[in-house]
C-alpha cells in the first residue's frame, strides 16, 4: 500500500510527528518525535529515515 508521509510542527516550528495517510487521505499511523531528542536538522534527518524505513518493514510504500 503506497503512503504519504507528513512533516507535523508545533507552533515554535518543532518537529512533533509525521502524519501517514494512504494515497485517499485516511489515517494510517502518527510517527511521534521523541521530545527528549534535540530539535537539530541532523536529527529530522535521521528521524525521517528511521520512520520511512519502519513502514517499509511494514511494506508500506513511502510515496514522497
Amino acid at each position: 500500500m503506497k503512503v504519504i508521509p507528513m512533516d507535523v510542527y508545533d507552533k515554535e516550528g518543532n518537529l512533533k510527528m509525521i502524519e501517514v495517510t494512504d494515497t485517499s487521505g485516511n489515517h494510517i499511523i502518527d510517527v511521534l518525535w521523541d521530545d527528549n531528542d534535540e530539535q537539530t536538522n541532523e536529527n529530522r534527518i535521521a528521524f525521517r529515515k528511521w520512520a520511512y524505513d519502519k513502514l517499509k518493514q511494514k511494506d508500506y510504500e513511502v510515496n514522497l
